[in-house]
This record gives structure tokens, sequence and C-alpha cells, in this order.
């Protein structure tokens, strides 16, 4: 009599009906902030984005997998990692601990990681399912008050699309308030259906020449303004929508570039306007991947100029506030 063989093609379920679950990339999340929307919130930084802004502040998040930081105020050289890459990527230069980032940064294994005892080296992102963030915001919810909520920040929080619109639909149906910190450089069709879901938005106005734009984050501004215009005009959508301007000193902060997006904002049927100061706090991240910040010698902007910009904005009858505090 012929035996069966279990593990025949009769008794296994098809490959292709198998069916993974989906995952998202985040790089950070942080509970109990105050500065990303109303109240107090679990913010959670989305990997990727589709500008490369010559300030960006979190160069991390712009990778599409985790990444291997380095920080050599904790590295004690020990020469564990050295010896642990299969790839060849580290070794001792100057008597410093060097890596070579092209082979480091498509790194998925990250045995240098594994082997570092002092915290020298560290992966930045980790892969959630919905249900996964969903437990986290069920943990961090009493904690949120009446106003709080999730904010989704990045990199650009909505470029992870198959990820994203089943968890800001999750969301919904938990009647958790959602924000989203986002660039606005996404297939309209698309934006315009993940905004449904949600509360709130900040999108930034980076500047409003088209070919500075590009020069600035790698993209003109058509398709950011076009969207923020479909936002404004949507009727089916009863949300806030708050653009922000990052004030870069000596690039986007002339009297005519901020009086421009000032126009376009009142002409978009909005009325208010966020004024963010530059600052240096992305700069040790930049040294943990290896590259060069180029604003390391760059000041914030002062008070009194920031001041100045408010009362730009507000001669066109908009309302102006400075900063992080969210004052509504």
């Amino acid at each position: 009599m012929k035996s069966v063989n279990i593990e025949s093609q009769a008794y296994r379920k098809p490959a292709e009906n198998i069916q993974v679950e989906e995952r998202g990339l985040v790089f950070s999340i942080q509970a109990h902030s105050v500065h990303d929307g109303p109240g107090a919130r679990t913010t959670v930084f989305m990997s990727g984005c589709p500008l490369q802004c010559v300030w960006c502040c979190n160069p991390e998040g712009l990778f599409l997998q985790p990444v291997m930081l380095h920080s050599d105020v904790k590295c004690v050289k020990c020469g564990a990692c050295i010896a642990a890459c299969p790839h060849g990527a580290v070794s001792v230069r100057d008597g410093a601990v060097t890596f070579d980032r092209s082979k480091c940064n498509v790194c998925k294994t990250h045995e240098c990681v594994d082997v570092c005892l002092h915290e020298g080296n560290v992966v930045s992102g980790k892969w959630y399912t919905i249900d996964e963030l969903m437990r986290v915001f069920e943990r961090d919810r009493m904690f949120w008050g009446s106003k709080g909520g999730v904010t989704f920040s990045g990199g650009e929080p909505l470029m992870q699309k198959k990820f994203m619109l089943p968890l800001l639909k999750k969301c919904k149906d938990s009647y958790i308030h959602v924000t989203i910190e986002t660039t606005s450089n996404l297939p309209a069709d698309y934006f315009l259906d993940a905004i449904r879901y949600v509360d709130w938005v900040f999108t930034d106005i980076k500047h409003m020449d088209p070919d500075r734009h590009k020069e600035l984050t790698g993209v003109d501004n058509g398709l950011i303004l076009a969207n923020i215009r479909r936002m404004a005009e949507a009727d089916w959508w009863q949300g806030v929508v708050v653009p922000r301007i990052p004030v870069i000193p000596g690039i986007n902060d002339s009297d005519a570039n901020i009086m421009e997006t000032a126009k376009f904002v009142k002409d978009a049927g909005l009325e208010v306007i966020n004024l963010l100061p530059f600052h240096r706090l992305g700069e040790s991240k930049y040294r943990q991947l290896g590259r060069i910040y180029p604003f390391v010698d760059m000041k914030p902007p002062e008070r009194e100029q920031m001041e100045h910009l408010q009362s730009i904005v507000q001669s066109q009858g908009l309302y102006a506030f400075i900063g992080y505090e969210t004052p509504f």
C-alpha cells in the first residue's frame, strides 16, 4: 500500500492564499506629548518621506527600513562591532570607529547592534502591526484627557499607504482624536481619502516659489499647494487645517515670502498659520548617521523677527501663533 505524504500539495495551503498582516515602520513613539496638537497626545513618528528638506530635523525618518545609529559618546571602542560585522563595514580610522554607510544603511541584520553592550550602536525603526499600535493607544488613552489623542508625524506619516489607511479607520472606529503632521505631497485621491479619518492637520508650506522649494526639498510645491486647497474646499470634512511655516533664517523668512504664503492661505479659505522657528535639535542625529549637518552654525531666529513675521501674517486678517504651543 502506498503511503500518504502529508506534506503533499493536497495537504498544503497554497502560498498565494496566505495573508501576511501589514506592518508599518515607526522610528519613535512619544507618550504625553503636548506640542503636537490639542491636549496631551501619543505621537507616532512614521518612517519615509517624499521630501528631502536640507534642514530636516529627523533624518533617521527618511529611511524605509530600520537603520543603525552610532553614538561616539557612548562608544567605548571595544572593537566588538568590528569583529561582528559580516560586511566589513566597520573599521578604526585615526583612533575613531568608522562605518561604511553605503553598507550600513542597507544592512538588515545589524550584528554590530547585537554585540554592543553600551548602546553605542542602536537601531532606529521598528515594525508594528495595527493591533500592536492600537494596544499602545489603549494603554495611553487614560492620560489624554478630553482634548487629547494620537498624532502621526514623521517623516511623512501618510507615505506608508497600505498601513496608514486601515490604521486611521481603526482609530476612527475607536473614537480616537487623530492629528497628522503632513507634507501634503501625496497623490490627491489617496490624500483626500486619508484625511476623512483625521480631525486635525498640520501641513507645511516651506516656500512659495516652486523653483526655490525644489532646491530646498527636492520637489516643487505644486502638488502641496493644490492638496491644501483641496482640503480647505472639501465639504465632507469638518476638521482643522493649520498651515505651518518652518522659519529658516536667510532661506524662507523674507517679508515677501511670508506675505505670499499668508495671501495663499487666506485665498484658500483658511484662517490660521503656525510659525515654527528653526532649531538645531536634529544635529546629533546627523552625526549618528555619519552625515554632516549643513546648519550647524545657524542660529534660531530672534523673537523680534518671529513677531515681525507674525505681524505680516496678521495683516492679512489671519491668526498667527509662534512655536509648538497650540493655543486652541
